[in-house]
């Protein structure tokens, strides 16, 4: 219990609760990107095979 308290109360507690929030807003920002790029590149397969069919 006395641990919760110093991470709580205390500045170093703090600090290691702010750097542990910011890796995991990091985190889901990355994988959000990567979803995200993943999606587009497939969009773009997608239509690039459609133009070689087209053709």
């Amino acid at each position: 219990m006395d641990a919760l308290i110093d991470l709580f109360t205390s500045l170093s507690g703090l600090m290691s609760l702010a750097v542990v929030a910011f890796v995991c807003v990091m985190g889901g920002y990355f994988t959000r990107m990567a979803l995200r790029k993943m999606e587009q590149e497939e969009a773009q397969v997608a239509k690039a095979d459609s133009k070689g069919k087209a053709a």
